[in-house]
């Protein structure tokens, strides 16, 4: 840790413009001045960074990630593998600005840790442990395995079914470190045994979830491709809608009405149908995808609904941890403007964290979880799009990348 002062263009994540004269102070892994420039704010030891032609931002947050370690460990790697695999890829993650994710793996308990103990070089994790699915659902994609062998070996779901069977696993998520739970209320894109508007768990199983993760003091969040899953899962007392694909104005209404937030995994939903070697029936569903997910966004906007940043990408070849930040460049695409993206990807994502009181924009006594880009975004989004972009990177006051403009 050091003492730094920030020179440049200002977005803090919080106000509605740019401070083009700005300066952020940083003392240790604190914010301690965050505004105009004033030289007298400096201090006399301070390390003087200068932005340039660039923009200082908050450290962005992914709050819909999947840390499957697969891309670096291989598909026929054991379970060790893929998490070693992941731990080499989350750093990736942090050189593309991005200081916090939200992970849907069972990867995720034992990263997070280490994260958090400095034996790996990583954003701040949350983790939700495995995906709580139906059988048959949207999880559910291992052909003739059983139930048991499913849940033995699938890093990114677990099955289960009735009341009792869903408290259970929830339990053991939370057994585990889980700091939220994720269900499948939908069917989805990529399972080619459902469809998009099937609607999983009944019910009675979402509230015995929720209840659960009320009793754990945290929340549930709920992938949700069609409509009436998703209305259900609201109803249901869910906090958070995943994709929100094809949701209707009732349902948006109804966020609205119980603060329900939606993570919006744009670029994928967008793009997927342009993606090589996709399964006819995963092909059939993702043209389907693009339109209703820019209306959703527009009726949420409407409605005032927090949207917040995802994308959920596993870094595949389709999904590279080091473009996370071309989720920036969809929300533009499908109407919002660049401020709402950078805010849904710093402030609004913090909310979901559950750290908003700590991080998300760039204000005094705030941690310093900092990003310099190379450019100025409010003209061109896309200088957030790629780590190649990202000349700083600073997390708990520590410079983890810095790239001279010299």
């Amino acid at each position: 840790m050091g003492v730094y002062a920030l020179i440049g263009r200002v977005i803090d994540g919080v106000s509605d413009v740019a401070i083009e004269n700005g300066l952020v102070v940083v003392i240790d892994d604190t914010i301690k001045y965050a505004g105009e420039y004033n030289e007298k704010q400096i201090p006399e030891n301070a390390e003087i960074i200068e932005a340039g032609s660039g923009t200082i931002l908050p450290g962005f947050i992914d709050c819909h990630v999947h840390l499957c370690g697969e891309e670096t460990a291989g598909g026929r790697s054991t379970r060790y593998d893929k998490l070693l695999g992941a731990a080499h890829e989350i750093g990736i993650l942090l050189d593309a600005g991005f200081t916090g994710v939200r992970d849907m793996s069972a990867n995720g308990f034992a990263l997070a840790r280490a994260v958090e103990l400095g034996y790996v070089r990583g954003p701040r994790i949350m983790p939700g442990g495995r995906l709580l699915s139906i059988t048959s659902g949207h999880c559910d994609i291992a052909g003739d395995a059983t139930k048991e062998e499913v849940n033995k070996t699938n890093l990114t779901g677990r099955l289960c079914d009735g009341v009792d069977e869903c408290i259970l696993a929830a339990r053991e998520n939370f057994r585990q470190g889980a700091q939220f739970i994720k269900i499948c209320a939908t069917g989805g894109v990529s399972s080619i045994t459902d469809n998009v508007d099937d609607v999983q768990f009944s019910f009675d199983e979402m509230k015995a979830i929720v209840d659960e993760a009320k009793r754990h003091g945290t929340y549930v969040a709920a992938h949700c491709t069609g409509n009436t899953g998703a209305l259900q899962a609201v109803k249901a007392g869910v906090k958070c809608i995943e994709h929100g694909v094809m949701l209707q104005q009732e349902t948006i209404d109804l966020m609205a009405e119980n603060c329900v937030s939606l993570v919006t995994t744009l670029n994928i939903s967008l793009n997927v149908a342009n993606f090589p070697g996709l399964h006819p029936a995963v092909a059939k569903k993702a043209k389907l995808c693009a339109q209703a997910n820019i209306k959703t966004i527009d009726m949420a906007r409407k409605a005032g609904i927090r949207i917040a940043f995802g994308t959920d990408y596993s870094n595949s070849k389709n999904t590279p941890y080091a473009k996370n930040g071309r989720e920036f460049e969809s929300m533009v695409q499908a109407g919002m403007t660049e401020m709402e993206a950078i805010k849904a990807g710093t402030i609004n994502a913090a909310h979901l964290m559950k750290y908003a009181d700590r991080l998300g924009s760039l204000e005094v006594d705030k941690l310093a979880d900092i990003v310099i880009t190379d450019g100025n975004p409010l003209q061109d989004i896309s200088c957030l799009a790629d780590k190649e972009h990202i000349k700083l990177v600073m997390k708990n006051g520590v410079i983890e990348k810095l790239i001279s403009s010299k």
